[in-house]
């Protein structure tokens, strides 16, 4: 069982993409990810905040800010499973959502400005060796 290039293509371009603020797909070392996996991994990165309000054309001083925004749901996880094992049952999905590893992230801008990633993944071999062993 694997995921085929023409698969991992047609799930990013069915995958949310909505830029700085939720972004999903399968991708191989993708921001946020530790640097020693190099092999591809079901992703999810969505804003969670920053500061924002620095400028170098006056003297403001930047505020934190809060999203507010809800998690999104993990949406490629599903476009990844229809391909490799659309008939799971919900028992096995909640075993896979074992497998989700999570991260924090911050960019850091000029004067100040910063903004904050939830970053979760899933490596793509440990999903398909679980499902493989169903």
């Amino acid at each position: 069982m694997e995921l085929t290039k023409e698969q991992i293509v047609k799930i990013n371009n069915h995958s949310p993409k909505e830029w700085q603020s939720n972004e999903q797909g399968v991708f191989v070392q993708p921001y946020g990810i530790p640097i020693h996996i190099k092999e591809p991994v079901i992703y999810m990165r969505w804003e969670t905040g920053g500061t924002s309000g620095g400028s170098c054309w006056n003297d403001s001083k930047p505020e934190r800010y809060n999203t507010g925004n809800p998690k999104p749901k993990f949406e490629v996880l599903d476009l990844v499973l229809k391909e490799l094992m659309p008939n799971i049952s919900f028992l096995q999905f909640r075993e896979i959502e074992n497998l989700i590893h999570k991260n924090s992230e911050t960019d850091y801008e000029y004067y100040g400005n910063c903004t904050d990633f939830d970053i979760e993944y899933i490596i793509l071999s440990e999903l398909i060796n679980a499902l493989n062993n169903w």
